[in-house]
């Protein structure tokens, strides 16, 4: 009997299960976009700007843009990160 082995995206970065291969999992080149508390509410991340600064400096492009929420101070940003890697 042969077993096929899954391939879980974003293995090859990251070990499986951990935070960062779980963001890769759900937001990578797919077009969505998510925001901090996504990642706080749905994946049970604590610091999510610390693993988008990880997943920035093992080469993912996650891009950034503003949401006008209407609300004065800080804006919001929603985050999404394209299939193509930044080459150093």
């Amino acid at each position: 009997m042969i077993m096929s082995k899954t391939k879980t995206v974003g293995t090859k970065f990251f070990n499986a299960g951990t935070q960062n291969q779980k963001i890769l999992q759900n937001y990578w080149g797919n077009g969505k976009t998510f925001t901090t508390l996504d990642l706080k509410k749905k994946l049970k991340i604590a610091s999510p700007g610390a693993r988008l600064t990880e997943l920035r400096e093992a080469g993912f492009n996650v891009k950034v843009s503003s949401i006008d929420s209407g609300n004065v101070g800080r804006p919001a940003v929603s985050y999404s990160i394209p299939r193509r890697r930044v080459t150093v």
